[in-house]
């Protein structure tokens, strides 16, 4: 089974488990901790000279999603010097915009970034901290997610 669907079952599962009003902060977490402990378990196998090898859990492939890229989206009352903002962020992390839009609809700003976090110079739960409190400064709501789990979750 391919990274995506497996994530895309634990995730199924843990809503299952939690219900409708899942805080999807702590169901990421979760599926995060779980994909976690079944690939090191299954790579544990897969190197053991004596054990079985493990074929199942491949890396993801570019349609499935990414572990090192994220989906940062951004919402608020425009004005200047948003974009600047999250992208200094970015930048200061050591993470590059691979795609960037922005549009601004009767004052309301939205903007959608996919950014590569292979070089970072933080974890992706202190990224998303600093992203989120960075949006708090600009007077914006930001929110970021993994791409894998991104985009598993949204076939849920």
């Amino acid at each position: 089974m391919a990274n995506e669907d497996l994530i895309y079952r634990i995730t199924r599962v843990v809503y299952e488990r939690l219900g409708a009003g899942a805080d999807e902060q702590m169901v990421e977490q979760l599926v995060t901790d779980i994909y976690r402990e079944v690939d090191a378990s299954a790579s544990a196998i897969s190197t053991s000279s004596n054990g079985p090898s493990v074929s199942s859990v491949s890396p993801a492939s570019s349609d499935e999603g990414s572990s090192s890229r994220m989906i940062i989206s951004v919402f608020g009352l425009d004005h200047p010097g948003i974009v600047a903002g999250v992208s200094q962020i970015l930048a200061d992390a050591a993470c590059s915009i691979i795609d960037i839009n922005q549009t601004v609809v009767q004052g309301k700003f939205a903007m959608v970034i996919i950014a590569d976090t292979t070089r970072a110079r933080e974890s992706t739960a202190e990224l998303k901290d600093r992203l989120r409190r960075g949006g708090e400064h600009l007077g914006v709501r930001i929110y970021a997610q993994r791409e894998d789990l991104f985009n598993a979750m949204h076939r849920v």
